[in-house]
């Protein structure tokens, strides 16, 4: 089904491949848009993944991801997932399983490793308006270790931006227009009511 298209997109190189279950995100709510430049040392020939999060605690998370001219989106929710193509009418519903968690973790496993990278300070910037202190870290994962920097926005504990290298392969994520704990609505978490569900069955795919 081509809607299973956005969970399929989300297996994009190590990052993802091993993710585990993403943490809480340590925040009330937060909205942002990411950039994520996967696989070369220059943007133009680098994969790109576009997405832009919102997420509510405890556990409301929508993602929409840019993919080939369309915006697909994953809402979780009530430990359900919905499946759909932004401006679509179809979708699909079906129970949170860990695979999918292991998927979305692409776009929230920085947050979940913040405590871990916050202990070698190196520097600081001004990302925009932001202020930010500059860590690097080391990440053993997989029997593979990983070297990277992160720019965390001080006065929100936000990461926005991260850079990391792993046998000659590189992820850069980027974070824009980022709001943190000011407000995000519920409704950002239902689907259209023009968008029809089919269930699939927790027992499916075994």
């Amino acid at each position: 089904m081509r809607l299973i298209a956005i969970v399929c997109f989300c297996l994009v190189g190590w990052w993802s491949a091993r993710a585990e279950t993403p943490a809480l995100l340590p925040y009330n709510s937060a909205h942002w848009k990411q950039t994520m430049l996967i696989g070369a040392a220059t943007p133009d020939k680098a994969q790109k993944v576009q997405a832009e999060i919102w997420f509510l605690k405890p556990d409301n998370m929508r993602v929409v991801v840019a993919a080939e001219g369309k915006r697909q989106v994953i809402i979780i929710k009530n430990k359900t997932a919905l499946v759909f193509e932004e401006g679509g009418t179809m979708g699909m519903k079906m129970p949170l399983k860990q695979q999918m968690l292991d998927q979305l973790a692409q776009f929230t496993e920085v947050f979940s490793k913040l405590d871990t990278w916050k202990k070698a300070k190196v520097g600081e910037e001004k990302l925009g308006d932001k202020a930010c202190e500059i860590y690097g870290f080391s990440d053993k994962s997989g029997g593979q270790t990983a070297t990277g920097k992160v720019w965390l926005w001080a006065e929100k504990n936000f990461p926005m931006r991260m850079t990391m290298e792993s046998q000659g392969q590189s992820v850069t994520i980027e974070h824009s227009d980022v709001q943190v704990n000011e407000g995000v609505s519920p409704a950002m978490f239902e689907p259209s009511a023009d968008v029809k569900f089919i269930e699939i069955p927790s027992g499916a795919g075994k």
